[in-house]
């Protein structure tokens, strides 16, 4: 799976490429275009002798370009660095005896601090609405940070009527999604915030990859196309609808959601390109046919395995993926164009 960096190229899949394939019409549906990546830093891997990103990668990755701050959390901590790739400093907003199953969603606030939800519960313990370990509980644990890395607010949420829901940050709102795609904000992170009435379709797809899928099957930037194979007796047959595709390129399975913006959601797919899978992120703007596909880099062959990718959407839209390379921990922005 691993490639050179330099032949990771950056691709919005036109829609009158949909046209020749799948016959459709390209005035159905508008592309949403994107930058080329743009490498905006390098930073190093921690040692014995100097600060760095930690070794097991991190679990989450935020950006400020405003403040010129990277964030990357590992085990509770958020180690903060400069666009330059110093570090600068590390923030532990939670004591890790009181916390077992980390965060279920982070962002920055308006004012430069971060906002945190944490898991009071194991994801199996969600799913099954059932708590067995014996300080487990529905819900989760709200932390608001200020610029400084101090907690400013420290409290639980807990959705009433679905306790067991799952929690996110949007836009500064914390939300419950409920298990049939419905959702309830119930907590903002500061003043004068509003909740997003666009909310809807990104809940109605966050936790559920076959939801996912059967919204995807109705886009018409969606087709599936059959695939005839034969036996061991040299018969053919056909596998209809084996071969599926988005924005014209081979599409292979949801992955999960990544973040709503102003309508838009984002949502990480697995894809093949030369005969081998790849990452993306698919975006779709909430009730307006506006559709687009940003091929993400590829990690160094081991530290793929090890490390995976880490994805952050700033307000603006504009999409960042942190990958783990053997000479450092490389960060990429794709902005969002009109």
């Amino acid at each position: 799976m691993a490639m050179e960096l330099k032949k990771r190229l950056f691709t919005v899949f036109g829609l009158g490429v949909l046209s020749l394939i799948g016959g459709m019409s390209p005035l159905h549906a508008r592309t949403l275009a994107y930058s080329k990546p743009e490498k905006c830093v390098v930073l190093p891997w921690a040692s014995k002798t100097r600060k760095g990103v930690s070794p097991q990668g991190p679990e989450w990755f935020l950006v400020d370009l405003p403040k010129d701050r990277l964030y990357l959390e590992s085990g509770n901590d958020f180690d903060v660095f400069s666009f330059q790739g110093r570090y600068l400093k590390t923030f532990s907003p939670i004591d890790k005896s009181d916390n077992f199953y980390g965060f279920t969603s982070v962002e920055m606030t308006q004012e430069g601090g971060l906002a945190l939800l944490a898991r009071l519960e194991s994801p199996l313990e969600q799913r099954n609405k059932d708590n067995f370990e014996e300080r487990a509980r529905p819900g989760a644990r709200l932390l608001v940070l200020s610029p400084d890395g101090k907690v400013k607010t420290d409290k639980e949420v807990l959705d009433p009527r679905q306790p067991h829901s799952s929690y996110w940050l949007s836009g500064g709102v914390v939300y419950a999604v409920h298990e049939d795609g419905g959702f309830q904000a119930l907590e903002k992170v500061s003043e004068g915030l509003l909740e997003d009435r666009r909310f809807g379709l990104f809940a109605s797809v966050a936790d559920n990859t076959h939801r996912w899928l059967s919204h995807l099957e109705g886009l018409p930037v969606f087709h599936t196309k059959s695939r005839t194979y034969h036996d061991v007796k040299g018969h053919a047959h056909e596998d209809k609808g084996a071969l599926a595709f988005l924005l014209g390129h081979p599409y292979v399975e949801g992955v999960g959601a990544v973040a709503e913006r102003k309508g838009r959601i984002f949502f990480q797919i697995l894809s093949q390109k030369d005969g081998e899978f790849s990452n993306a992120v698919f975006v779709e703007e909430s009730g307006k046919r506006n559709y687009g596909l940003v091929e993400l880099v590829t990690p160094d062959g081991e530290m793929n395995l090890a490390h995976g990718l880490a994805l952050y959407v700033d307000p603006k839209g504009n999409l960042f993926e942190g990958v783990a390379q053997k000479d450092g921990y490389y960060v990429y922005r794709w902005k969002a164009l009109p």
